[in-house]
């Protein structure tokens, strides 16, 4: 049986804050590739605020509340930050943040707008001889290869987000998944099935975590494994880089959170997404 450590406010910090860090090295990252070149990063209340591009889907903060209490005036800064720049204010909010988090966010009037389940396990021990990923690894009948090349890194986006849209990838879906393929802190993998690109994985390594991101199949190669076998690879090379803990993230109760536990990760917590609508404003203290 897995051996799992118990989720706590230590475990939740740690793995908030790896979600902090990653999303201020996205935007850094974004930003110096000219993908997103006015993305910028603010940090407030424990965690940060990160604005890409106006509109962008990825827009929002993060890990606020993780180290303790936060201020009203820390949440009105961070509306302002939003405000700045045309966009409403949204918070994805862990369950194991301070509670006036949660009292400040209701006093400004954000609402509830989506769920997003963080799941986890250990990678601990000894890796098991033959168990390490290696470049042309098959895991089934699916080859999955490390993108390592410019072309590739282009084929990665591509894919990303034909499958994440469904095969109507349309402009802005393309510069995001590029903006995600060229970051030089992540490792994208390409899924091919029977030679066919197919789907898509990324794997960033930060602190002993791996995160696993950019999960993405083209329609019409779907429910033959190569998701399965893209996350497997991903977990062997987590493992053999020395990692102890990984962490991936789904929409709750969907075919990617079903095929996550089925290869070992169990649930640690559900964030919830929050957005203060345009009329908001705050309420009599």
């Amino acid at each position: 049986m897995p051996d799992f450590p118990l989720v706590t406010l230590d475990l939740a910090r740690r793995i908030e804050r790896m979600g902090v860090e990653d999303l201020a090295a996205y935007a850094a990252e974004a930003c110096a590739s000219g993908v997103y070149p006015g993305s910028t990063t603010f940090r407030v209340g424990g965690g940060g605020a990160y604005w890409y591009s106006p509109g962008n889907i990825v827009n929002g903060s993060f890990g606020l509340g993780m180290d303790g209490p936060v201020e009203q005036e820390e949440i009105a800064a961070l509306i302002a930050f939003f405000e700045e720049r045309g966009e409403p204010a949204k918070v994805d909010v862990c369950p194991y943040a301070d509670p006036s988090l949660r009292r400040w966010l209701a006093q400004y009037g954000f609402v509830a707008t989506d769920f997003e389940t963080v799941l986890y396990q250990r990678l601990g021990g000894d890796v098991a001889e033959g168990s390490a990923a290696t470049e042309g690894q098959a895991v089934g009948a699916t080859e999955v290869l490390l993108a390592s090349t410019a072309a590739e890194r282009e084929l990665w986006a591509t894919l990303e987000a034909r499958g994440f849209m469904d095969d109507a990838a349309d402009e802005a879906g393309l510069i995001l998944a590029r903006a995600i393929a060229l970051r030089t802190d992540s490792l994208p993998f390409i899924g091919y099935l029977d030679g066919e690109p197919a789907g898509t994985g990324m794997l960033v390594i930060k602190g002993g975590i791996a995160m696993f991101n950019g999960d993405s199949t083209l329609p019409a190669m779907r429910g033959r494994g190569v998701q399965s076998a893209i996350l497997a690879h991903r977990l062997a090379y987590a493992r053999a880089a020395g990692c102890d803990l990984a962490v991936i993230e789904a929409s709750p109760g969907g075919i990617s959170e079903r095929n996550q536990q089925r290869a070992g990760f169990r649930v640690a917590y559900t964030r919830v997404s929050l957005e203060r609508p345009p009329a908001a404003s705050p309420a009599s203290v």
